[in-house]
């Protein structure tokens, strides 16, 4: 057992660490097509603050249609999602 076991209580290759693996994973935000989301940093001055989720590119990309701008590719950390989930 190391130390940092010791201290926690728990040791990491346990059913407890697996545990609370899974459930910080959970509570990762989900996003979907046509889910509206908050942009971080607006595109311009002039467009929405907020943008519509169109497909998914890769794991931390997602096309998104923004009012007053149009289509944009956006990281997963440009935006948050607009519900309290």
């Amino acid at each position: 057992m190391s130390l940092n076991s010791e201290i926690y209580g728990f040791d990491r290759s346990g059913a407890g660490w697996q545990m609370l693996q899974a459930q910080s994973i959970s509570c990762a935000p989900r996003f979907t097509p046509s889910m509206w989301v908050q942009l971080l940093n607006p595109p311009t001055a002039y467009s929405s603050d907020q943008g519509r989720l169109l497909c998914q590119v890769a794991e931390d990309q997602w096309l998104a249609w923004v009012p007053d701008y149009g289509e944009l590719l956006l990281t997963t950390d440009e935006f948050c999602s607009l519900s309290e989930d």
